[in-house]
């Protein structure tokens, strides 16, 4: 992305506020919206590192431009061939986040600070830092971050699996006009501890097609929290954990024709949890070796599940049927 000389008189303000999220100890710049973030420390103090998000174009282009080595492309997505979003790698700068229309941010290797540059034009930007930038600093802070939908059900942590439109977000949903709270609606970050593993909340806010939006009463939208249009969806503010759960159960979401709703999986195959990964950037050994102990410990727990999506079944209808079979399971 090119350099916006009008911007690069701007620095950061110094001055940062405590929020929480996907695991993470944070300290975030007061010229940034941070309102889908948890208030205050998450997790004990001293038990992670701070990460601090700062709002410093001029730092970005200044750390970015002093790389002499040839950048590495770890991740790239494109639109009609067009690449619109990007992470590339350079030491000693860093992870170079980059969207089309929203602007960059530069995440320092060992996660524990952000630096963001935003685009002038796009005021709600800060929309980026949940949705990408924070869960590549959890990873790089050894949490693993899983491409689902959380929730707290029972006092444990919930997670919704899948392909995009399998149905997550619709049923995550459902799952807190049920009492559900929500830990996040698209990435989740795990952390193994004390033998066990620690579903952390993410970001407040949940999104949903227009179409579940137009499906709900007022009542069930009116549960869901206020609302708002946001990139072609729904976003809604609706009550969320503000701890850590263990966790429950993994549910692997699948479109069928056929089948029972909902059966655990003995012996689930390990690389279709590897699938479920949602951070694809961080490719160390260390990275890997902690991938492979989180899968082991989800397949060690007995608790994942296929929930099959069938026709004629809507959110709410398979809200009950998992409240009913995972309660009888004892998940």
């Amino acid at each position: 992305m090119s350099t916006r000389p009008d911007r690069l008189a701007e620095s950061v303000s110094g001055a940062g506020e405590p929020y929480s999220g996907f695991g993470l100890q944070l300290e975030i710049d007061r010229g940034i919206d941070a309102g889908a973030l948890g208030l205050g420390p998450g997790t004990a103090p001293g038990e992670r590192p701070l990460t601090r998000i700062l709002l410093d174009p001029l730092g970005v282009e200044q750390r970015w431009d002093a790389v002499s080595a040839e950048a590495l492309r770890m991740r790239e997505l494109r639109e009609g061939g067009e690449v619109v979003f990007s992470v590339d790698l350079a030491e000693p700068a860093g992870y170079h986040v980059w969207a089309e229309g929203v602007g960059r941010a530069l995440v320092r290797s060992d996660g524990g600070e952000v630096l963001c540059d935003p685009l002038p034009e796009r005021p709600d930007w800060a929309f980026i830092l949940p949705a990408q930038v924070l869960p590549l600093a959890a990873t790089l802070n050894g949490l693993e971050v899983l491409h689902a939908a959380g929730l707290v059900l029972g006092g444990r942590g919930l997670l919704l699996a899948g392909e995009p439109g399998a149905g997550k977000s619709s049923l995550a949903a459902a799952l807190v006009r049920r009492g559900a709270a929500l830990l996040s609606d698209d990435c989740v970050a795990l952390e193994p501890r004390d033998g066990a593993l620690l579903a952390h909340p993410g970001a407040g806010i949940l999104y949903l097609r227009h179409d579940e939006h137009d499906r709900l009463s007022e009542d069930e939208r009116a549960a869901l929290g206020s609302a708002s249009a946001f990139a072609g969806k729904q976003r809604y503010d609706p009550p969320v954990a503000v701890e850590p759960a263990p966790f429950g159960a993994l549910l692997l979401l699948e479109r069928a024709e056929s089948g029972p709703e909902l059966e655990r999986i003995a012996g689930a195959d390990p690389f279709a949890l590897l699938a479920a990964t949602f951070n694809l950037s961080v490719r160390t050994p260390e990275r890997l070796t902690r991938q492979l102990d989180v899968v082991g410990e989800l397949i060690a727990s007995e608790q994942v599940y296929r929930l099959r999506v069938l026709p004629g079944r809507d959110a709410t209808q398979l809200a009950e049927v998992v409240e009913r079979e995972l309660d009888g399971a004892g998940a």
